[in-house]
């Protein structure tokens, strides 16, 4: 490591700055800090400038730098920092240090007594409201089966501090479901304040924390005049010596989720009123600063990529296995809130190689396993496991396929492509289906979108008069068995790999999210084309369809409705009737 320290002047005053650099220099950017400056410069919180000292030059700046020159980029370094004090020390508004409110709080904090992180599970908004609390003493501890224990009585101060707010307790319990100490009810409440901007709305300084009198002050100048009333009305029911309050800090740059930035403030000792009435005595009140973490559905999800939009479909997915696994891991990390698994089989060894989960659920039904991982990986997916066969669990009115807004069929099953066309067809009205499949060998696959009312459905892909049951579709000629027999009767399996697996998964993921947002709408047929060199060197051969559609095509979508299909005979005999124009798969 290397420093060097100098004076420059800026704006006028002389200030004092280090600028260093450490052992992974030029690798690592250089640092510059602010050793020492004119106090007038320093009364107040700065933007980009942490307690430390350091200047916070490359966050919010997208600089490019180039190690092979050194000299240039140590340079570079100085200059942005010292542009960046400037600006920061010349800006009209605060706009910045909101921006960076949640920021600036953490450094405001007591070095002797930093707070544990609160977990939030609510979105900061404009509401000013109750919010639900939890304590330590409120967690129940969970035996190593996940069942709740009887908690243990605890008078400990630290055992009453608040640990977790929510707006709805179901919420942070859904989140919480792994933790060893589960949350029980919620046994206080919160006060949660949407402050508005202002040049005067600015967190504390490290070498001037705020006291009661203070955040009093500035929650009562930032509040709207009808938030004020409400705040009054709910401080008579809190005659308690201790609160907590959360402040909804407003972000000018910040939009969705990063709007609003939370901070806490815990208080304790109040007498004679709380600390926040114009009324109320503000002797011997204690106040702790708190950072938070966001838990809340709409920032998790947001800032994993995913849509919270999706949070309120429902999707069946029928088949739980290679192909159905990665599409439902998938599926929840998209943002599906609610999926609904229906498998017959149960894990075994051979399911190792390509199955998302791998061995660890081994003899016990993939429904049941497969739901245990998402409940572990994503929070806020319900998820209901469903052992048995479809067309099963529907006749005996164990599944409605009424209750869903998608329906996938993942088993890769030619006969139950066929039963659930039948199903579908039974219905007045159904939800869009999907249907996915893999061919072996790396050879493709495929996703084939259902919509009612249109031409095209499962039994159109198995209607051709010149080789009944055989998949239209399909990269392989008919008449070919496609399969591999390992060790004699009841071995036969197969043969497609993980990474077949995982791509059509994708592929079959993207679809649905679309038909969920309405952006697919039409009865199509999408394919992949993988390399068939495996596949001819075990002696297959390819159909007309791999040939001589191009991938392209297969990537856009073709029409796959079949003339000889009698499902959708009624369908195609209307379009005639309307002379509307039919497509029919005509590429075998």
């Amino acid at each position: 490591m290397a420093v060097l320290t100098g004076t420059v002047s800026v704006l006028g005053s002389d200030v004092c700055l280090r600028l260093g650099v450490t052992a992974d220099f030029p690798d690592a950017l250089p640092y510059v800090q602010l050793a020492a400056a004119d106090d007038a410069l320093t009364a107040q919180v700065t933007a980009h400038l942490e307690s430390d000292g350091n200047i916070c030059f490359t966050g919010t700046r997208e600089m490019v730098f180039d190690p092979a020159r050194p000299t240039e980029l140590l340079g570079e370094t100085l200059s942005l920092a010292l542009r960046t004090l400037e600006e920061a020390w010349t800006a009209p508004n605060n706009h910045d240090i909101l921006d960076e409110f949640a920021s600036h709080w953490s450094h405001a904090q007591s070095p002797r007594r930093v707070l544990p992180l609160l977990q939030v599970y609510f979105t900061p908004d404009n509401q000013l409201r109750e919010v639900q609390a939890w304590r330590k003493v409120d967690r129940s501890p969970r035996s190593a089966q996940g069942k709740r224990l009887p908690r243990q009585p605890s008078t400990s101060p630290a055992d009453q501090a608040i640990i977790a707010v929510a707006d709805d307790p179901d919420v942070a319990r859904n989140f919480d479901l792994l933790s060893t100490q589960s949350l029980g009810q919620p046994g206080l409440t919160a006060l949660y304040l949407p402050l508005q901007s202002s040049p005067r709305l600015l967190p504390p300084h490290p070498q001037h924390p705020w006291s009661a009198a203070s955040l009093r002050d500035l929650v009562r100048t930032h509040l709207s005049a009808a938030d004020l009333i409400e705040l009054d009305r709910l401080l008579e029911k809190r005659p308690s010596s201790r609160d907590l309050i959360l402040l909804g800090i407003p972000r000018p740059s910040g939009v969705g989720i990063g709007a609003r930035a939370t901070v806490a403030v815990r208080l304790s000792g109040m007498r004679g009123g709380h600390a926040l009435k114009t009324t109320s005595s503000m002797t011997g009140v204690r106040l702790e600063l708190q950072s938070v973490t966001r838990l809340d559905r709409a920032f998790i999800l947001q800032r994993g990529g995913s849509n919270d939009q999706l949070g309120l479909a429902r999707v069946l997915l029928l088949g739980c296995g290679a192909l159905g696994g990665h599409l439902a891991l998938m599926l929840a990390a998209a943002g599906i809130g609610h999926l609904t698994l229906v498998d017959h089989d149960t894990f075994s060894y051979d399911n190792s190689f390509r199955h998302a989960l791998g061995r660890r659920f081994v003899g016990r039904r993939k429904v049941e396993g497969l739901a245990h991982a998402l409940r572990g990986r994503y929070p806020y997916v319900h998820v209901i496991p469903t052992h048995g066969r479809t067309t099963s669990l529907v006749h005996q009115g164990h599944l409605d396929l009424g209750n869903f807004d998608l329906i996938i069929d993942a088993t890769g099953s030619a006969t139950h492509h066929l039963s659930l066309g039948t199903v579908l067809s039974a219905r007045t009205t159904h939800p869009p289906a999907l249907l996915s499949w893999l061919e072996v060998l790396g050879l493709g696959g495929h996703t084939a979108t259902v919509f009612q009312g249109q031409p095209g459905c499962p039994r159109c892909l198995y209607s051709d008069p010149r080789a009944p049951l055989w998949n239209v579709a399909a990269f392989s000629a008919s008449g070919q068995a496609l399969g591999q027999d390992a060790l004699g009767c009841g071995s036969y399996y197969t043969p497609f790999s993980d990474l077949d697996a995982i791509r059509t998964a994708e592929f079959t993921a993207r679809r649905a999210v679309g038909i969920l947002r309405g952006d697919e709408t039409k009865n199509l047929l999408y394919s992949w084309k993988g390399n068939p060199t495996a596949f001819q060197a075990a002696g297959h051969q390819l159909s007309v369809r791999f040939s001589r559609v191009k991938q392209k095509a297969f990537r856009l979508g073709l029409p796959y409705v079949s003339a000889s299909c009698p499902i959708c005979l009624y369908v195609q005999n209307e379009m005639r009737r309307e002379r509307r124009p039919l497509f029919v798969c005509g590429n075998r």
